[in-house]
């Protein structure tokens, strides 16, 4: 037997005033649009001869109507897989979940549910016209079940599911159709602005564009209030099914996951996906979160967020330190258990679905041919990838030695000139630059390597050992590149680190620097 739920918390007003405004939204734009073919019809009907500007003002007002009137008729939604969609056969134990959080509030399971990659789930009702023919649909995010234990993901399907107990999904239609027609008519209507200098015509234009745009804000900060409105009611709900401690630390994992993922993405990822190889993503993500600077700056993130106090009239979402106080005031009236064990264990052959994630935004074939690879095989396989890198730019580094480093800083602008651009990207200056000291960092890296220091590597986290000691390139080479090294600091370390007089385009002993 499920929790005992309190008294449905009602939304009636806030809801009917919702749904008034979508009305009033319809109603001020077709009023505007009548007034505009209306008023300079009336004037050229009462006048005997009517002059240029009333004909002008007339054709200029049918042209805007037209715009306007065609801006607000509805549009199909055509909903686009986010993701690969799964079903119970192949993850039996997460859909247990969703059928336990769906069973305790009385609601029929989304129709689709998919696989996102992001570090969020959202449900929603999509397709059909303003509302109607639509069916439910829920995202659940990878990278969300990598940072989440069971019941911190338990705690976020039972607020996602409290949306369509409350009914937010049958409303959010409306607002959004609604959202949508109003950008639709102003982005419209701004296209037209060359076709609206004339004369008197550009004065009622302008002050249509006025009127329209000054509804457009009260329309959407009044909406999102109600938007607020309904997370404050769907966390109270999720802390009366798994108690308020899971909700809290699952909003603050999210938080801090959802900054991290892009920049992990970005540096641990999408490098390996480049030369051929597919690292495990969710159990990199995990390590990632907590290498000793990561958490240290996720950390720092949550922090600044918990004292944010207020949010734009724009954002959906409550503020994060507001939710939280929320939560505390509820009570737990469920056991807390499975903190420890990691929401990803619901799913089965979690390669599997990496793999069709990465194939939503390439082909099957070109995953396919991407070669498997452990965090633990890194340290093997990374110097491969780096002699490939630096053998293939040779000609960049010419007869550069790690003690020449410093000299060349001024030229890193040249070099990354002559460092072909990615298919289908054209770089900034400033990348290009950063791509130069990329190639020497790798290259330096490999050296020391090949001079018997061990690397270890983990995602967000990577050192060079010796015995004792701890090297790390990315900090000696930053050092530099920030004036923070001198030259004869750097030419020193290079003597210790035992790579003084290797090429670095090869393992040919070099000249000493001019």
């Amino acid at each position: 037997m499920g929790p005992m739920l309190p008294r449905r918390r009602s939304l009636a007003l806030l809801a009917i005033l919702a749904l008034a405004m979508v009305v009033v939204s319809y109603t001020v734009v077709i009023f505007i649009a009548a007034a505009c073919v209306g008023l300079p019809l009336l004037v050229l009907m009462s006048s005997g001869s009517p002059g240029v500007q009333t004909i002008i003002l007339l054709v200029c007002g049918i042209a805007m109507a037209g715009t306007m009137l065609w801006s607000l008729v509805p549009r199909r939604d055509k909903f686009i897989e986010p993701g690969p969609r799964i079903n119970r056969a192949s993850h039996p134990r997460l859909f247990d979940e969703l059928e336990y959080i769906a069973g305790i509030l009385n609601e029929p399971l989304p129709e689709e549910i998919f696989l996102i990659a992001q570090v969020n789930a959202f449900v929603t009702d999509r397709g059909g016209i303003m509302g109607f023919g639509s069916r439910r649909v829920m995202g659940i995010g990878l990278p969300l079940l990598g940072v989440l234990s069971v019941t911190e993901f338990r705690a976020v399907l039972a607020h996602e599911f409290a949306h369509y107990y409350g009914g937010d999904t049958r409303l959010g239609p409306f607002v959004y159709k609604t959202r949508q027609a109003m950008i639709r008519t102003i982005q419209n209507m701004a296209s037209m602005s060359d076709l609206m200098q004339i004369a008197v015509a550009q004065l009622v234009y302008r002050l249509v564009m006025w009127i329209l745009q000054g509804y457009w804000n009260l329309f959407f900060r009044s909406t999102q209030l109600i938007s607020r409105a309904q997370e404050y009611r769907a966390d109270e709900l999720a802390c009366h099914i798994t108690g308020s401690e899971p909700l809290i630390s699952g909003l603050k994992k999210i938080s801090g996951g959802t900054a991290a993922f892009p920049p992990y993405w970005s540096f641990e990822i999408v490098p390996f996906l480049g030369n051929g190889y597919r690292p495990a993503i969710t159990e990199g993500f995990e390590l990632f979160i907590k290498a000793p600077e990561i958490s240290k700056q996720i950390d720092q993130h949550l922090e600044t967020e918990l004292q944010q106090t207020k949010t734009s009239p724009y954002d959906s979402h409550p503020p994060l330190r507001d939710r939280i106080a929320a939560a505390k005031l509820l009570p737990s009236r469920q056991p807390v258990t499975d903190l420890a064990t990691p929401a990803r264990t619901l799913l089965n052959d979690l390669p599997s679905e990496e793999a069709r994630i990465l194939a939503m935004s390439s082909s099957e074939a070109q995953v396919s041919a991407l070669k498997p690879l452990a965090w633990n095989d890194v340290p093997a396989i990374l110097p491969r990838i780096w002699a490939e890198n630096v053998n293939n730019n040779a000609h960049l580094l010419g007869n550069l030695t790690p003690e020449c480093v410093p000299d060349i800083i001024s030229k890193l602008p040249e070099i990354g000139s002559r460092i072909p651009d990615p298919k289908g990207m054209l770089l900034r200056p400033e990348q290009r630059t950063g791509r130069a000291a990329e190639l020497i960092g790798t290259a330096l890296a490999l050296a020391i390597v090949n001079a018997g220091w061990q690397l270890h590597m983990t995602p967000g986290e990577r050192y060079y050992e010796l015995g004792a000691e701890r090297f790390s390139v990315r900090e000696f080479l930053g050092g530099l590149l920030a004036n923070k090294i001198s030259r004869d600091e750097w030419v020193q370390r290079c003597h210790a680190l035992k790579i003084t007089g290797v090429r670095l385009a090869g393992p040919v002993q070099a000249a000493a620097c001019p």
